[in-house]
């Protein structure tokens, strides 16, 4: 996990690296180029407009080492990439570096690995919250964010085999089908694991 000057330095890196090539695809790409731009600066106004808020309610808290502002950056980081991975493309086709079909396959592959680092991300939020003990408690949230941990993860593993595997044609039909895919494997497994896992016995407790 990036430590919060990383983080920053990560991020600002991204957000003003899409702009330069969103502001030099302004005069062949005008309209893509201005949705990037406002993105990014809807980014800047969330990344600074949520620290203000956050600290007018609390104003003892320290905003660099917060839980929220590493989220807010972490998402932010994970869109810039992928606003970034999308202007990359379309400068390679106007320059006719790569093929339309291989720049869809890229751009394919490239959104299913964010979806695995994402979903790699989500339960690892809650590993900071312990109980008194000083072990991990077992909250029913963070049950559900290791679900959806284990759907985004397996979903953009099949997101991304489909990008690889197959046509372009194929892929596009078999990538609205990877998440429930994602979901039905995890309810299987679940039942396999309860279903053949061996029984412990648990000893008698004497009066």
């Amino acid at each position: 996990m990036m430590n919060p000057k990383t983080q920053t330095i990560v991020a600002t890196t991204i957000i003003a690296l899409t702009s330069s090539i969103g502001i030099t695809l302004i005069p062949t790409k005008p309209d893509a180029s201005t949705a990037v731009l406002i993105t990014l600066a809807v980014f800047v106004i969330v990344w600074n407009g949520t620290r203000a808020l956050i600290k007018r309610k609390n104003p003892e808290l320290d905003w660099l080492t917060s839980k929220a502002r590493h989220e807010i950056l972490f998402a932010i980081i994970l869109a810039s990439l992928l606003l970034l991975g999308a202007m990359i493309m379309t400068v390679a086709k106007q320059l006719e570096l790569l093929d339309g079909d291989v720049i869809k396959r890229i751009v394919g592959i490239n959104t299913g690995l964010m979806l695995i680092v994402l979903g790699n991300y989500m339960p690892k939020k809650n590993q900071a919250t312990t109980g008194e003990c000083g072990c991990p408690s077992k909250s029913s949230s963070s049950s559900i964010q290791r679900f959806l941990g284990w759907t985004f993860v397996l979903g953009g593993l099949l997101y991304t085999l489909a990008w690889i595997t197959l046509d372009l044609d194929q892929a596009g039909i078999a990538i609205m089908f990877s998440f429930p895919a994602a979901i039905a494997i995890i309810f299987a497994l679940r039942f396999a694991y309860l279903r053949f896992a061996p029984t412990k016995n648990l000893p008698s407790q004497s009066a």
